[in-house]
């Protein structure tokens, strides 16, 4: 068994810190264990030693010197919070103020300073919307409704056969941007000649984009005459861009023709099952089924007269914006409206810095009261006890 040494308890032992029965223990330890006593002779002399050495005495003075440093340190009153040196003054803060107002106003004047050339020169496109009559293409077939018991089943559709070049349908769309001298010059002529073909002015736009008038017109001309009339169009300015399209419908066209005939031949039968009907159920089945079909062909008749109607008359969308005309040396009441645009401009900035502060400022209104109330209670607080 390992021996247990004291020797963390010699230094406490050998000053007399320690309880007498700690020290009996310890002293009963030292008579058996020759390390703990050698350690404790080692104390003995060191202690020894260190009283041999004669005292060293501070310097005259530095006592006083350490009693006026404390009694400084306890009295200094805490550090007030100031502010940077250059807000102390009203000259260099409103120096400030007036560079930041300077340079707002400056950034406001470029502003509308900034040449028109930086901004898009794209005339907009004219989206024609579909008119309203417009159905959907997806229609069902007769044979996909299973008929009831008793109902005849539906013939087949017809299959169309070669198309005949009197029933070829083509939607035209053409689409030309010009340059022009005057927008309401050209206007009055577009109306004139969409009149003239037999068409009409479908919808009509104009706005001033800067310093330059654009305008934007839809005309609906008769199909035969679409070329003719779009080489008027383009011959009344200069042409930026001309684009044409043709949407062959005479397929679609030849379906819903073959289709309008079934359900119409379908129809007939059904109306020779009303006459034969005995009983009420079949009666009404078949009224439900003549509804259906009835309602179909309602749907396909729309859908054809709606490209007839398409295909009848052309659609020429024309984009036109004046040629820009070359500003002279210096025109002083463009720069002076530009001047107070700026001004304007850098005032509503400044009324609505002011209002964003007042907002701020006003919420934050019951905290400061609280605040100034609780530093007024803690001071006089302070002064009665001090009194």
């Amino acid at each position: 068994m390992t021996p247990v040494h004291v020797t963390d308890g010699l230094s406490a032992y050998l000053d007399g810190q320690i309880p007498a029965n700690e020290r009996a223990k310890i002293a009963a330890h030292l008579e058996t264990c020759t390390v703990c006593r050698a350690h404790l002779d080692t104390l003995r002399q060191t202690v020894a030693v260190l009283r041999a050495v004669d005292p060293v005495r501070a310097p005259e003075g530095f006592r006083e010197q350490v009693r006026v440093r404390v009694a400084g340190e306890t009295r200094r009153p805490a550090r007030a919070w100031r502010l940077p040196p250059w807000t102390q003054s009203w000259k260099a803060a409103g120096a400030v103020a007036a560079a930041v107002l300077v340079g707002l106003f400056t950034v406001n004047v470029l502003r509308q300073q900034m040449p028109t050339a930086l901004q898009e020169r794209g005339v907009p496109k004219v989206v024609v919307a579909p008119p309203a009559e417009t159905v959907d293409r997806t229609l069902s077939r007769p044979g996909m409704v299973a008929p009831r018991a008793g109902l005849p089943v539906p013939s087949a559709p017809v299959a169309p056969g070669p198309v005949l070049p009197s029933l070829r349908r083509v939607i035209r769309t053409g689409q030309v941007t010009l340059e022009v001298d005057s927008v309401d010059e050209v206007a009055s002529r577009l109306t004139r000649l969409a009149e003239a073909a037999g068409g009409f002015v479908a919808g009509s736009s104009s706005m001033q984009s800067g310093r330059t008038p654009e305008g934007s017109f839809v005309l609906r001309v008769p199909a035969s005459r679409f070329a003719d009339v779009l080489a008027q169009v383009e011959a009344l300015g200069r042409v930026l861009d001309r684009r044409l399209d043709g949407q062959d419908v005479t397929e679609e066209y030849v379906d819903l023709r073959s289709r309008i005939r079934n359900q119409e031949r379908y129809e007939q039968r059904l109306l020779a099952f009303v006459d034969r009907a005995t009983r009420i159920s079949d009666l009404l089945a078949i009224e439900q089924e003549l509804a259906r079909v009835r309602g179909e062909i309602e749907q396909l008749t729309g859908r054809l007269q709606y490209l007839e109607r398409q295909a009848e008359l052309a659609t020429i969308e024309v984009s036109v914006h004046e040629t820009a005309k070359q500003p002279s040396v210096w025109d002083v009441n463009d720069t002076l409206a530009k001047i107070r645009t700026a001004f304007l401009l850098t005032i509503r900035q400044i009324l609505r810095a002011v209002e964003a502060l007042v907002i701020k400022l006003s919420s934050l209104l019951p905290i400061l009261v609280l605040v100034g109330a609780a530093w007024l209670l803690i001071r006089r607080v302070r002064q009665m006890r001090a009194s």
